[in-house]
């Protein structure tokens, strides 16, 4: 699995806190737990494009625990175009029609850039590790609604419109707690009939 900025540490503080639950733990320290996800142990049978003319990709997502929002993983690749990219990746609350915020300032993480040339491969389908623990205001409730998103930031040339990068998933809603989203930030997005594959951790306090 690659690692992009802010991915590394995320593997080490699950197998971290997975080994301290094991060995006994005060009553007040926090457990991470994997949250709401989409992982349903099938290749994927539909991609969504990132691109000028496809700039924003989303997953919406029902919080299951209380607690803080710690890490996600999402399956996203490099795209067939021979030029490279920058893409930007927010978790925001979802408004009143039930889709992404439109509004990137709403984004409960620090926005995460990524240069699409340290994504894996094109259509690799394997989880790429985002930690946040370093992040203010990520406290979430259960029943709290969000979107991670995706969005075109940049391309190196110009020379190139096929996308620059790939999100990965299922056709036909299979994920009842959410649903994939498309559009652009500062615009909007309309959910559609795919769910992208993710997961998310919480740290609940004890």
């Amino acid at each position: 699995m690659r690692m992009t900025r802010r991915m590394t540490c995320g593997l080490g503080l699950l197998l971290l806190l997975l080994v301290t639950a094991a060995c006994g733990t005060k009553s007040d320290s926090p457990i991470l737990r994997v949250d709401a996800q989409f992982d349903p142990g099938t290749v994927f049978d539909t991609s969504q494009p990132i691109r000028e003319v496809a700039p924003g990709v989303a997953q919406t997502f029902t919080v299951l625990t209380d607690g803080v929002f710690e890490e996600f993983w999402i399956v996203l690749t490099d795209g067939e175009s021979m030029d490279d990219g920058t893409i930007r990746i927010t978790v925001r609350p979802l408004n009143i029609a039930g889709e992404p915020d439109p509004d990137p300032n709403t984004s409960i993480i620090v926005p995460i850039e990524v240069e699409t040339s340290t994504l894996p491969s094109i259509f690799v389908d394997e989880f790429t590790v985002f930690s946040v623990g370093g992040d203010p205001n990520r406290d979430v409730l259960v029943g709290e609604e969000y979107a991670i998103v995706v969005d075109f930031v940049s391309r190196a040339t110009s020379n190139d419109t096929n996308a620059i990068a790939r999100v990965m998933g299922q056709e036909g809603n299979p994920y009842a707690d959410g649903s994939g989203s498309t559009g652009e930030s500062g615009v909007g997005f309309t959910n559609n009939a795919d769910d992208y594959f993710f997961r998310t951790f919480v740290l609940e306090a004890r």
